[in-house]
């Protein structure tokens, strides 16, 4: 099973310039803190990152007592291309 925090991280790691990214980040850093979030803005997505966002949201359900954790050691480790 893919690891929705870790294809995150690659992508923008892999990315940094793509506005999905400040998106994704937000995403994540709302799930981590319990936050708001304005889904409307998932839906000018491309389908890439707009399918990462949705695998996240289903993972942070799914495991949300781990979530934390992974998010932030893959969101601080150097890309590896």
């Amino acid at each position: 099973m893919a690891n929705a925090v870790k294809n995150i991280a690659k992508f923008i790691h892999k990315n940094p310039e793509d506005k999905a990214c400040s998106i994704l980040r937000d995403l994540c850093m709302a799930l981590e803190s319990a936050g708001s979030f304005d889904l409307g803005c998932l839906y000018d997505m491309e389908k890439k990152p707009f399918d990462l966002a949705i695998d996240l949201l289903g993972e942070w359900r799914f495991d949300r007592h781990v979530f934390e954790r992974r998010l932030q050691k893959y969101l601080d480790e150097p890309a590896d291309d």
